[in-house]
């Protein structure tokens, strides 16, 4: 299965785009996690956002927040995957592009706990935590990015 991944600023996405990334992240976070949260935490405006799409609908997605946005560093953020395409990397991919564009600097993630030893694959590590945010266990882990 191999999709492209494609990148834009908040400006550049199109209504409809900015539709399904809302929905696809409200379909999982909301519904399948039951996280009770409020999603425009207007972070998005300045962000990058990184989506693979299949036949024209989003099925991956994640932002990159710039520095100063929600760390000091450049985060991952809102990473989320349609169930049905899970297992095939897509995310993985994602996070290895959004980092390789900006290589050598330091990237933070606030993950969900179940997913530990799957960010450390990706050269992160553990800076602060368990904590519990949103209802769910999660550890604030730092990457350097080299």
């Amino acid at each position: 299965m191999e999709f492209a991944i494609l990148k834009k600023t908040f400006n550049e996405l199109t209504n409809e785009e900015l539709y399904q990334i809302l929905d696809l992240r409200l379909k999982v976070f909301v519904m399948e996690q039951a996280i009770l949260y409020t999603d425009t935490d207007f972070k998005d405006q300045k962000s990058i956002h990184y989506m693979i799409k299949d036949q024209g609908v989003v099925v991956s997605y994640l932002r990159l927040c710039l520095p100063g946005v929600k760390y000091n560093e450049y985060a991952l953020s809102r990473i989320v995957t349609d169930p049905k395409y899970r297992k095939h990397g897509l995310a993985t991919k994602l996070i290895q592009e959004s980092m390789h564009d900006i290589k050598g600097e330091p990237v933070r993630i606030s993950g969900q706990a179940y997913l530990k030893e799957y960010y450390e694959k990706l050269g992160f590590v553990i800076v602060k935590g368990p904590y519990m945010e949103e209802d769910i266990l999660h550890y604030e882990m730092l990457s350097n990015n080299v």
